[in-house]
């Protein structure tokens, strides 16, 4: 179902700033009744002298030159006849309405997916998508006044299109092959499409299935406390290093390197590896496939050892892994510029020209535009006389009906949207806490049947023997790590 927004009309009084504060009155909704005078149909009401005052051009203009149409509160307002003069005490046998709730809206059609492909196949997918692309343009132009939109072979507008692709972007137009019948038939309307981007939606993220192993084990720092003295000692072991994580992200198509991050986009946590990974606004999706982020990590433990005893003590360190695809939207945006000569029989363009000129506009579709470019912003500002200085909606309202062109300008401006997709991967290194295991006697501890490269610390009397190897723990992910062996003063 399409959702309609409405409009809800309201007057407000500004008495700080100095300027002319206009009623949401669309002329386009406008309707001269029949019914006698200050008499409206059903949830009317009649027009009050201002809002006819400052909608009187587009009044007269549907008005004979000796009209004379009743307003609210015993007014008029008179055809050219009479200069469009509104005045109040003189009768009339018809009255200018507005609806109580009008249907002036442009509906808000649902975004349109493209399969995702190629950069060039995308567009490709878009222009000729008659349903939801070709025929609203298509009708959106010949509301506006253009003619000659539609082929040779065609019976209705937006019928036997050509589709050529140019250096650019693309262009629609009727086609010419065969015989046409009509004055200048040969000169066709064309829509060009071009200047396309893409924007990464950060709100609509989807992955598939997940590939996750549990902790890895991949290395153990091992160490020995000796403790040869009469009395039991406490020493302090305080390791620091930086824990890192490491990722990468493939993409299927070239469209990734179209599509920009207009936001910082912080990749969702996905299954139980822990993964921080930031694309940064101003880039391209493309620009940073992959990464390393350190962390830094401490541990500490007090460790007490008994008198003649030994008592060994561990950090184990880790690793998990996790990979699945994604799938991410993006928001497409694009230039639809209409070049063709206008209808001498009737046209949109504000000074509405007689002589068929040739008119070139440019819209813009899926992003915020300037004015001129903007067809919501028109459509909803046209009740400020004056505002249209490109087209006259309310005159191409009142020429094709409100439901036609609600269709050909609102279904033109409908979202489309296609996606960024691949396999994300990531490695986590992390550890554990500092175990402490079973004490034992000295004379039972032999040095000599360690395996491995042990190495001497001491803290006060203390002897600790251990494996501790910052270099290859460097090489699994594990920076700058320190171990600091401290004996507490009693």
């Amino acid at each position: 179902m399409i959702n309609v927004s409405r409009t809800i009309l309201f007057s407000t009084a500004l008495s700080v700033i100095s300027f002319t504060a206009h009623a949401k009155i669309y002329s386009d909704q406008i309707v001269l009744d029949k019914l006698g005078e200050d008499i409206c149909r059903f949830d009317y009401r009649a027009l009050n002298n201002s809002e006819a005052q400052e909608h009187k051009t587009a009044l007269i203009s549907r008005m004979n030159v000796w009209d004379i149409v009743g307003l609210q509160h015993d007014w008029v307002i008179m055809g050219s006849g009479y200069h469009g003069l509104i005045k109040q005490g003189q009768p009339s046998d018809n009255t200018w309405c507005y609806p109580n709730t009008p249907e002036a809206g442009l509906p808000y059609y649902e975004a349109q997916a493209i399969q995702e492909n190629s950069n060039l196949e995308v567009q490709r997918a878009l222009v000729n998508d008659d349903t939801n692309f070709i025929r609203p343009l298509s009708y959106l132009a010949h509301s506006l006044g253009y003619a000659w939109v539609s082929g040779n072979n065609g019976r209705y507008v937006g019928q036997d299109m050509a589709i050529e692709q140019l250096s650019h972007g693309w262009e629609i137009k009727g086609n010419n092959d065969g015989s046409c019948a009509g004055d200048r038939c040969n000169e066709k309307t064309s829509i060009t499409v071009d200047n396309f981007a893409y924007t990464l939606d950060n709100t609509s993220f989807v992955h598939g299935s997940i590939t996750e192993t549990d902790q890895e084990l991949i290395n153990t720092l091992t160490a020995y406390a000796i403790n040869k003295t009469d009395q039991p000692k406490q020493i302090v072991v305080d390791l620091h290093f930086k824990q890192s994580t490491q990722w990468r992200k493939t993409q299927r198509f070239d469209l990734a390197d179209s599509v920009v991050i207009d936001e910082t986009f912080h990749w969702p946590q996905v299954g139980k590896t822990e993964v921080r990974v930031a694309l940064e606004e101003g880039q391209r999706f493309s620009d940073t496939n992959s990464g390393t982020r350190f962390e830094p990590t401490e541990l500490q433990a007090i460790i007490t050892v008994p008198a003649h005893s030994v008592l060994p003590f561990q950090v184990e360190f880790l690793r998990s892994t996790i990979s699945y695809p994604y799938r991410i939207k993006t928001n497409m945006s694009y230039d639809v510029s209409f070049t063709g000569f206008l209808r001498y029989s009737g046209n949109a363009l504000s000074s509405h020209p007689t002589n068929r000129p040739t008119v070139s506009h440019t819209f813009t579709m899926g992003t915020t535009s300037e004015d001129q470019a903007n067809i919501r912003y028109q459509w909803d500002h046209r009740y400020i006389p004056g505002e249209m200085k490109w087209w006259d909606w309310s005159w191409a309202i009142n020429t094709n009906g409100l439901s036609s062109m609600q269709y050909a300008a609102g279904a033109s401006v409908r979202p489309f949207y296609s996606h960024v997709s691949g396999q994300f991967s990531a490695e986590s290194q992390y550890s554990g806490m500092i175990d402490i295991g079973a004490e034992h006697s000295v004379d039972s501890f032999n040095a000599m049947t360690l395996s491995g490269d042990y190495t001497t610390y001491y803290a006060g009397d203390i002897e600790v023997l251990t494996d501790f190897a910052p270099a290859a723990l460097a090489e699994l992910g594990y920076n700058s790590a320190q171990l600091t062996l401290t004996l507490m003063q009693k």
